[in-house]
């Protein structure tokens, strides 16, 4: 079991103290750091993916309304309607994130794995650990291969974002 929860460990990235913090039903203060640097990750992007969409969108209404072209104007249009959308999304993510960092705690979910991987047009693959009570979490690769197929565990995760923290082996409520 000890070999098991080292590799868990060093794929997921916890500690012993962020287990124990877990256990507890706490988030440990090295999880509200690497939360927080997250959440601005991810701010980030969709920061500078609504610069590209507002220089487009302004480029495209210049552009028609010097020409005349009602496409180039629909086209402006239809990019200001997606940079409402890339707003929405980027304000829900980090509503999610700063929700799971005020609270400060983990949910608490147990059951026997079960490894699914979604293939999308034959080129994007999506690891997803499914527990027997219904619970799926996306996560990358070598978390995937971390955990035994029909094993018993109990994961720790936010509950906002349903970022996955830890894990013990062996474990089912």
């Amino acid at each position: 079991m000890q070999q098991e929860e080292m590799s868990l460990a060093a794929a997921l990235g916890f500690s012993a103290e962020d287990l124990a913090a877990n256990r507890a039903g706490s988030l440990s203060g090295a999880q509200k750091a690497r939360l927080g640097r997250q959440i601005r990750r991810t701010l980030t992007g969709f920061g500078i993916l609504l610069l590209i969409g507002i220089i487009a969108a302004t480029a495209f209404l210049f552009g028609g309304q010097q020409s005349g072209s009602e496409v180039l104007t629909f086209v402006g249009m239809a990019i200001t309607v997606l940079n409402a959308v890339v707003v929405g999304l980027g304000a829900q993510s980090y509503l999610r994130g700063s929700g799971d960092l005020a609270r400060g705690t983990v949910e608490r979910v147990s059951g026997i794995v079960t490894h699914t991987i979604r293939v999308t047009s034959g080129r994007v693959t999506t690891f997803v650990i499914k527990l027997d009570g219904g619970h799926e979490t996306v996560v990358p690769k070598p978390v995937f291969k971390a955990f035994a197929e029909g094993g018993a565990y109990t994961l720790y995760r936010t509950s906002g974002t349903k970022t996955l923290l830890s894990a013990d082996e062996g474990k089912k409520d």
